[in-house]
């Protein structure tokens, strides 16, 4: 393929030297010399930083070389991967003493791969000893030294070739070390130490990491990182330029790199054994084995094997791809694939079920994976269960064979049909690694139709249920269904499973037979087909399925919608999973364990049974219940109210009245349960009158707001039709704390309760009259008004609201048998603590200086409403009690009068 020339080429070069440039005054040193292949400056950095300046040999190299002693000079060639699938060369050599005659001058020719054809089966190393690496030596070399429009092109010094005659020379045991080597890259690869490999010479160096780097695939190979030469004091800067294996000078060992595993290539390392002990070098340090050491020791048994062997793992990795690979698996596919090389076969076996990529099943090695696999799962389904299970548990599998291992599995289950039957989770569970092959596709199909038809045969109802529930299960866990494969299941649920489900006692054996719901999908697929059955909607909500039925689809957990999900989402009500949810909840309250039910399920039913009220289904009598349970806010009721428009009782919405801090949401509500009271408002609730009226007297209660104007008779009437049936409910069904709002108002009623003389004063618990106390103390400026405004309307008789503050004046004489300091009439006060006033005390200071007062207007006024007060009330020694007062009311009224504009306990009037 022609090269984009919009694209760069694939390599980029440059050099790196100490030189002089010609007509540049300003001298000499370290620079790039010269680069090609079009590099941006990340680039050109990328190899810059990579350049090593200088070359320390163990051995002296002469002042005055030879030109033999030139051209055998060491080298160090160091190659590690970059991002984005590069791969950077830094090839360096001593170049003698520079233009101003220093020594030690080196020259570093770098190149840059940005990558090129994974298939080309050329590895790094291979570019050893080319010629076209340039190696000038001495000044002027260095300043005519010119790179060519082409990379360094591979030799042959570390071909394949060079490498099997390297590791089985006949005079040099080397397959210990390097099966060390191999196990020690392999981890290195995979994050590990690295490696540190003591070398006679940086052309044995290149056989070692030739010897690697053929024993995996060339696109394996540009993933390793490796130096021919460096000193034992350097390796740390190889290894963080990215270097898996590091070479040095045999000399520089024994020694030690921190992190490192340290060997020799002349060293006999103790090996190890495979998930045993580890291999053990002269250096101390240890290396666990891998597969990939035993693969190639069964390889190398025999030179021409051994060199198929290498040329196979080249085809297969290039068949895949070759990118990404694990380093030992094409060798093992090799072993697979040569009988010649089968002792090795349970190791190769295991690096093919763990590293096996994806794409294998496409190539023509794709046999030799099956064969693997199906030989493993023996058999037989139980044989093949069996291992499927030890795998998954195990949790290594490559997801390629996990397919492959699922279709056969999946072949041997719809083969037996009667192994689905026995309801073993775990084995069920397995099909959720089986494929959806064409073969097993049609098996399905075909299992389906046979199930379509007995179904409709109507024959052995329960067995025939029993059987297509698990042969569903299987199949909807496989996703063998397919579009089609669906609606034909749908039609088998319907047909053989869902009528048995409504019949109590066939439902509850057939519950008892196949045990817990186990595939999720097989779940939305059985609810569907249970909420749209026929019968389903011809009982109340709750009333529906038995109850092991219904306690059996929803016994597995479900994500069941907040309120403000079905706010945003009305449609979620008709999801089949909500509306069994809903059923579970309305049958908890039908059953009587409703204390026990969730907020969010009884959230769920209530909002269903909303849903069915509005499209005309049944009226449900466990509504009151599921209210109680969901504990609605009045923000949320007007939003119900808004979605099902005349279809909310009356009496659902009381709580939210009575029992919020005042707000907006609260005041909508009030205003449209006062609006229903007055009959402007219909609905298609199930009414229950004494209740609807109750919640309506509550909220009439609440907007209570405006006292004046209102006639003793209108006063009445609203005392025996609202409050009085408002303050038994706070007695009996409300704890004490309700809002501050609504205790004052309750409050004012009360007082107005007391007169005029003979009606019966709603009782209250001690601890809601100490609730309205503490109301009218918090709110007095509110409850003082408001019986101002019922006095000067007339509503509130002006001479027992005087009389009656003088009895309940805090100054007053204590005359028990007029009045007890504990009735509660007496402990409504006012006022800061240093200015206590008693409620009537201050009401009556105000309306005693207004225009239009019509009560006692002096002493003997006063003390005459008294004594008429006490007769009315028969006490008996009205005499004795008058004598007390007569010397207390013309002082108290003379105050009273004198202090109207100092009510030190005034506070602006607001609802709490």
């Amino acid at each position: 393929m022609a090269q984009d020339e919009s694209e760069p080429p694939r390599f980029g070069q440059l050099t790196y030297t100490s030189f002089d440039r010609p007509g540049e005054s300003s001298g000499g040193g370290w620079q790039v010399k010269e680069s090609t292949g079009g590099l941006d400056p990340e680039e050109q950095e990328a190899l810059r930083v990579g350049v090593v300046t200088r070359f320390e040999s163990p051995q002296s190299f002469p002042r005055f070389p030879t030109l033999e002693e030139v051209h055998d000079r060491p080298r160090r060639l160091m190659y590690v991967p970059g991002e984005n699938g590069r791969g950077l060369y830094w090839h360096t050599a001593p170049a003698g003493a520079d233009a101003s005659g220093r020594p030690g001058n080196v020259f570093a020719h770098c190149v840059l791969d940005r990558g090129g054809d994974a298939a080309e089966s050329v590895r790094p190393i291979e570019r050893w000893r080319s010629r076209d690496w340039l190696v000038p030596y001495g000044a002027d070399e260095v300043a005519d030294a010119v790179l060519s429009d082409q990379a360094p092109r591979p030799a042959e010094y570390a071909c394949r070739k060079a490498v099997l005659d390297f590791l089985l020379d006949a005079d040099t045991w080397r397959i210990g070390v390097f099966s060390v080597l191999l196990d020690g890259v392999a981890r290195a690869l995979d994050g590990g130490s690295p490696v540190v490999l003591g070398c006679r010479t940086p052309d044995d160096a290149a056989l070692w990491i030739g010897a690697v780097s053929h024993f995996m695939s060339p696109g394996t190979a540009v993933r390793l990182g490796w130096s021919t030469f460096d000193r034992l004091y350097s390796v740390d800067d190889a290894v963080a330029r990215g270097a898996h294996l590091v070479t040095v000078p045999l000399e520089d060992l024994p020694g030690d790199v921190p992190g490192c595993v340290v060997l020799g290539e002349d060293e006999s390392p103790e090996l190890g054994e495979l998930d045993g002990e580890a291999h053990l070098t002269a250096n101390g340090d240890t290396v666990p084995v891998t597969p990939w050491s035993l693969l190639a020791q069964t390889a190398l048994l025999d030179r021409a094997i051994a060199a198929n062997a290498l040329a196979r793992q080249d085809e297969i990795a290039a068949s895949v791809g070759d990118r990404a690979l694990n380093a030992m698996w094409p060798l093992a596919m090799a072993v697979v694939s040569d009988p010649d090389l089968h002792d090795a076969l349970d190791e190769a076996t295991s690096v093919l079920l763990e590293h096996t990529p994806d794409g294998v099943d496409s190539t023509d090695f794709s046999h030799l994976v099956d064969g693997i696999v199906h030989g493993l799962l023996g058999d037989t389904l139980e044989q093949a269960a069996d291992v499927l299970a030890r795998w998954r548990s195990d949790d290594t599998l490559a997801p390629v064979v996990w397919r492959i291992a699922g279709a056969v599995f999946g072949y041997r289950v719809l083969d037996d049909p009667a192994s689905l039957r026995d309801g073993d989770l775990a084995r069920l569970e397995l099909l959720d690694y089986c494929p959806r092959t064409e073969d097993l596709m049609r098996k399905a199909a075909k299992m389906l139709d046979d199930l379509r038809e007995r179904a409709r045969s109507g024959h052995h109802r329960r067995e025939t249920a029993v059987e297509a529930y698990a042969t569903l299960d299987a199949l909807v866990r496989a996703d063998l269904l397919g579009d089609a494969g669906l609606d034909i299941a749908h039609e088998v649920l319907e047909l053989a499973v869902v009528p048995v489900l409504f019949d109590e006692k066939s439902g509850g054996d057939f519950v008892a037979d196949v045990g817990t719901i186990r595939s999720p999908a097989l779940l939305r697929h059985l609810h569907t087909a249970v909420v749209t059955n026929p019968a389903f909607a011809v009982r109340p909500l709750g009333a529906r399925l038995p109850h092991r039925v219904l306690a059996w689809l929803t016994g597995t957990p479900v994500a069941i919608p907040a309120f403000e999900d079905m706010q945003t989402d009305p449609s979620l009500v008709l999801d089949a999973a909500n509306i069994l949810v809903a059923e579970a909840g309305s049958a908890h309250i039908r059953t009587g364990e409703g204390g026990r039910l969730r907020r969010d399920v009884a959230s769920v039913a209530l909002w269903r049974a909303f849903f069915e009220l509005y499209e005309g289904g049944w009226p449900s009598s466990d509504v009151s219940a599921l209210v109680e349970r969901a504990g609605w806010t009045a923000t949320q009721w007007n939003r119900v109210c808004e979605i099902f428009p005349h279809i909310v009782a009356p009496r659902f919405l009381q709580d939210a009245v009575v029992t919020e801090p005042w707000n907006s949401d609260v005041e909508v509500l009030a205003n449209y349960l006062q609006r229903v009271q007055l009959g402007d408002i219909s609905g298609r609730w199930d009414p229950v009158p004494q209740r609807d009226e109750l919640a309506g007297s509550w909220a009439q209660i609440r907007l209570s707001d405006h006292w004046t104007g209102i006639s003793a008779t209108a006063l009445g009437h609203a005392l025996e039709l609202h409050a009085r049936p408002v303050l038994e409910d706070y007695a009996q069904n409300y704890d004490a704390s309700l809002p501050d709002d609504v205790r004052s108002r309750l409050a004012v009623f009360l007082v107005a309760f007391c007169a005029p003389l003979g009606r019966d004063v709603p009782q209250l618990p001690p601890e809601h009259e100490e609730a309205l106390v503490d109301a009218v103390d918090r709110d007095a400026r509110y409850v003082v008004d408001a019986l101002v405004d019922l006095v000067r309307s007339g509503a509130l008789d002006v001479y027992w609201v005087i009389v009656n503050a003088v009895f309940t004046s805090l100054s007053a004489p204590h005359v028990r048998s007029v009045l007890d300091r504990r009735d509660l009439l007496a402990r409504f006060e006012v006022g800061p603590p240093s200015a206590r006033t008693a409620l009537l005390d201050a009401v009556a200071s105000v309306v005693l200086t207004e225009p239009g007062y019509r009560g006692p207007r002096d002493a003997r006024g006063l003390m005459d409403a008294i004594r008429t007060e006490l007769h009315d009330r028969r006490h008996r020694d009205v005499d004795y009690a008058c004598d007390i007062y007569a010397g207390f009311v013309g002082r108290w009224l003379e105050e009273r009068l004198l202090s109207r504009d100092e009510m030190s306990w005034d506070r602006e009037r607001r609802r709490r």
